[in-house]
Parts: C-alpha cells; structure tokens; sequence
C-alpha cells in the first residue's frame, strides 16, 4: 500500500517509568493550505493528520473524525483519532502532541488490509481489500490527501473509552484504475466485471473495534489499546486468505527492536525489513517514543507472524519514505460467508516503558 501520487486481565501494577517524556506543545497548524513543496515543513504537513482538512463525506453519509483518550499516569495524554475521510482507519495516535502516525494519503495511516488468493498463485496488490481507500483516491487531490475514500463507511462512532466502526473496504487498485499495480499486475485479471467491484469496493464487510483503557482487558496498563476486528467474506472460496494490521509511523521512527519474552528486554534489528515471531517495536532515534504491537501466545503459535518494513523515498511511496511496523494473520481457506476475527494490543511509551509492557502483556496471556 501507500501508493500517494503527487501533483486475562491483569493485577494493578504500579510503573515508575514514564510513558514519554512531556514536551511543550507546539503551535497547531491553522491553515489546510499545504506549503511549498519544496519547504522543510512540507513533508510534516502531508504525514500529519488534520482533522480539520480532511472530509467528513463518505459517499452520501456524514461522519465526524472521532477520538478516544486516557490520561496515562494522571499526566500523559494518549489519544487515538479515527477518520471519515480514511472510512474509520486509525489517523492519528498522539501522547502529549507528538504524532506517531504517518497518515498522509489512503494507502498509509494504521489500518487493516487483505489479500485473498489461490493455490499455486501468490497475493497481489490487485486483489487487496483496504480499508482506508483506494490508490486512485488520491489522484488529483491537494496534500495531505484526506478526501473521499472509496472505502464505505457505515458506522464510526465512540462509546466510553472505546470506538467502534463499520464498514466494506475498497479495493487498493480498482478496475477504474489503469495502471498496474506493485509486481505489475493488472486489476481486471483478479477482479471480475461486476458489483461490488465495479464501484470499486470489495466483496467484504469489516467490523473493528478500538479500546483504550479502562475498556480493554488490561485496564492497568493505560499505556496500551487493544484493537480487534472482524471480517467477513462475501465472494468466492480462495484458497488463501491473509490480513494484515498495519502502522506508518512518523518518518522519526527509525529504530527497529524485537521483545524477547524468554528475556523480557528489547534488541536492536537491523532497519532493513524484518521478520519476526516475537513482538517488535518502532522507536525514535532518542528512545523517548516508541510504538509496539503484541499479539497473544496462542495466536502467534499459528502462522501469524510480526513485520517491519523501510523504504527510502521512491514513486510508488509519494516520495515520502516508509517505517511500518505490523501483525501478518495468514488464515487458510476463506469461503462466502466465512468469517476471520483479529486481535492485536498495541503498546506506546519511551522505550523503558514499552519493554517493560511487554513483560506485563506477556505474563497476563502466557
């Protein structure tokens, strides 16, 4: 994805470690009018989310962009934005007002994605439902490119400390789009002439749920939010079928770590992309932010697997550069009607505070 085209519950704790170190805040950006691209503070426009200059139209509904928040150590804001405009992705997720998330186009932000494919073939681009939109929704868009997604939007909507959306998901490269898409593939060899792909959308209905603390099942860890999801089929048997969960971090988060459970301490990796069956974590260059994401033991146990991926800036990425950091849920046979549930925690604080949830996480569900 990111293809943005230019012009067990767990016992109270006490943690002495803090969740980020508290920075000043900054002045808010007042303007939707993007600088010049040639302007140092270009790149921060279009990768930070503005609620402000994104719409709140999807097809003929209305949504406002909803956040939910806790206090983390009764000083610490963690807040999580989902967007209308990216039809319920995951936008923005802030502590204090540092953005962790790169959110500038369809392709990018923190959402869910899938491909679905058959024996003795592999999964493509070009059959990829995507929640957040389609490649072509940021064509002849002004930056950040938050206009309409292609993706429906059916429900978005906030209850407590937790969200809840609903929607079908797009198809990344649509049968409108004529170009090929990653690995040159071509959409009308995966997708046929017919609804739901002809409006560009995808034979699937996907349901998520975010919930920060103290919603979640491990209401003392405030620094964590547990996101779920489910999705339904609605086309053909495939023999395959993978989903995956997947964060664009601000350009900042160059760092790579993997969580060893067997030592509870985090390791370095290399920033190249990176395969993994224990938990990894993206931080900044200072250790001060870091994202994490965990998945239970007994979940892992199966083909799921953890991934990070860097890549410089280049054409296909809007040359903006990628640090992903996301859960891969192969699953087997997908059939009509079947439906895939999803459940990943993810974890925020400077990188003491990270390792030390992990530990916390891991001894709750082992």
């Amino acid at each position: 994805m990111r293809s943005i085209r230019q012009g067990a519950a767990l016992a109270a704790v006490t943690v002495m470690t803090a969740v980020v170190t508290p920075v000043a805040a900054t002045a808010a950006q007042s303007s939707c009018e993007a600088p010049p691209r040639s302007s140092p503070t270009y790149d921060d426009f279009v990768l930070t989310y503005k609620s402000e200059c994104a719409t709140k139209k999807n097809y003929d509904r209305t949504f406002q962009d909803v956040t939910a928040s806790v206090l983390v150590d009764k000083r610490n804001k963690l807040s999580v934005t989902t967007s209308t405009a990216l039809a319920g992705a995951i936008a923005s997720v802030k502590v204090n007002n540092k953005e962790f998330i790169s959110s500038g186009g369809h392709g990018a932000a923190f959402q869910y994605a899938f491909h679905a494919w058959q024996g003795g073939k592999a999964a493509t681009e070009c059959y990829n439902p995507t929640q957040a939109g389609t490649r072509m929704d940021d064509v002849g868009q002004p930056p950040p490119y938050h206009g309409p997604s292609t993706s429906a939007l059916y429900t978005m909507a906030r209850s407590g400390s937790s969200i809840r959306t609903a929607g079908r998901p797009a198809m990344f490269v649509t049968l409108a789009d004529t170009k090929p898409g990653w690995g040159n593939c071509r959409s009308a060899d995966h997708q046929d002439k017919r609804s739901p792909f002809t409006m560009g959308l995808s034979p699937y209905w996907l349901q998520t749920e975010i919930e920060l603390a103290p919603d979640h099942d491990v209401p003392a860890l405030e620094n964590v939010f547990r996101a779920t999801a489910t999705i339904t089929s609605d086309d053909e048997p495939y023999d395959h079928f993978s989903g995956v969960f997947v964060a664009y971090l601000q350009p900042d988060f160059t760092q790579v770590f993997a969580y060893s459970p067997a030592t509870g301490r985090l390791s370095p990796k290399p920033v190249e992309s990176h395969t993994s069956k224990d938990p990894m974590v993206r931080c900044t260059d200072d250790d001060r932010y870091c994202l994490g994401m965990y998945i239970k033991p007994e979940v892992l146990s199966g083909k799921a697997y953890y991934y990070t991926m860097t890549r410089p800036p280049m054409d296909y990425n809007g040359h903006f550069g990628e640090n992903t950091i996301q859960v891969t849920s192969p699953s087997g046979a997908m059939d009509k009607g079947d439906k895939v549930n999803y459940e990943t925690y993810v974890v925020v604080g400077d990188k003491s505070r990270v390792e030390q949830t992990m530990t916390q996480l891991h001894r709750a569900f082992k």
